[in-house]
């Protein structure tokens, strides 16, 4: 749990980033600059209300004080420093019995939610993401080769330069590469809500 203090201090540290006063921040959230201070200095912790409106006030999403994670607010993941593990369950389907390779390709700013997936599969291959938010958005671009996306059993074509993008309303996904070449897909997904 994020204490107040580094909730006061992001809130500061932001303000003072925008050249804002107390002022400032009190004429766009209606909370005086007393309580912001004291917000600020870890003496007194937001209510949920207050924050949402100070963090309105900084043009910023509320989570982006409350990240629990220690992230920049711009990150550049180089190959070499992309987090490891494969960061997105994948189940075999049983189609094919290639190699599927995922990679992580980013490591996450503060308060974002954005994530985003390389996905390479053998010609013949087929796999399924698990556990997808159940409230979110997923992007699927094909950046090689060919295959099918299977979105509720509906066989959707996918080539190179192919995108879909779509609600996760507990749709039921799997990718299938196809039959004589991999297929290389980049998925990008956001759950619309904080990554713990």
């Amino acid at each position: 749990m994020v204490s107040k203090e580094l909730v006061g201090s992001r809130i500061r540290q932001i303000r003072l980033a925008q050249r804002k006063t107390l002022k400032d921040v009190e004429a766009r959230s209606g909370f005086s600059s007393t309580h912001i201070s004291e917000i600020e200095r870890g003496r007194t912790s937001p209510t949920i209300g207050a924050l949402i409106r100070i963090a309105h006030a900084l043009d910023k999403d509320p989570s982006y004080f409350i990240e629990e994670r220690e992230l920049e607010e711009v990150c550049i993941t180089s190959p070499e420093n992309r987090p490891g593990g494969p960061g997105l369950d994948l189940k075999a389907v049983g189609h094919g019995d290639g190699e599927v390779r995922v990679e992580s390709l980013t490591r996450g700013v503060l308060g974002g939610r954005l994530l985003a997936f390389d996905l390479n599969l053998d010609p013949g291959t087929e796999v399924a993401p698990q556990k997808l938010p159940e409230n979110g958005d997923i992007c699927l671009v094909c950046v090689g080769g060919e295959g099918t996306v299977l979105l509720d059993g509906k066989p959707v074509p996918f080539t190179q330069g192919s995108s879909l993008h779509f609600c996760v309303d507990d749709a039921a996904l799997s990718i299938r590469a196809g039959e004589q070449q991999p297929c290389r897909v980049i998925i990008f997904v956001d759950p619309k809500e904080a990554i713990a």
